[in-house]
């Protein structure tokens, strides 16, 4: 199971060759693991920083490059979760043109589990472990 956002293509989001930013691809991933918080776990982000302490900080990523996204386009962010541990989630992030099977871009995030206040790493509270859970994927071969 995936969890899918949308992002309109605003003009701060492009560059002199009037497309998508590379990084800009990052932040629209980003945005959508905060998406996934707020909308499918009805857990504002921002509580889980604040106050229950679990930050996410990125420790690998990696991107592909397919189609460019432009300004006025919408882009779907399709969210599933690769690999999952005790202590870090791995996410696939496809973002397509609109409604389109188009791929522009594939974000995968690898991020651990901190305690906000002390930058340590920490297991996964269980009920943040069973929302990454429930979009597990299986790995294609």
């Amino acid at each position: 199971m995936a969890f899918t956002s949308r992002l309109r293509v605003r003009f701060a989001d492009i560059d002199w060759a009037r497309v998508v930013y590379f990084a800009r691809f990052f932040d629209f991933a980003h945005r959508t693991f905060e998406d996934f918080f707020n909308e499918h776990a009805k857990l504002p982000y921002a509580d889980v920083l604040s106050q229950r302490k679990l930050g996410f900080p990125i420790v690998s990523s990696q991107a592909e490059f397919f189609a460019p996204l432009r300004l006025g386009d919408t882009a779907r962010i399709v969210m599933e979760v690769s690999k999952l541990s005790k202590r870090s989630v791995t996410s696939r992030f496809t973002l397509f043109r609109g409604e389109s099977e188009e791929r522009c871009a594939v974000i995968t995030l690898k991020q651990a589990a901190i305690d906000t206040t002390s930058f340590q790493g920490i297991e996964l509270p269980d009920d943040v472990h069973a929302l990454f859970a429930v979009h597990l994927v299986t790995p294609s071969p």
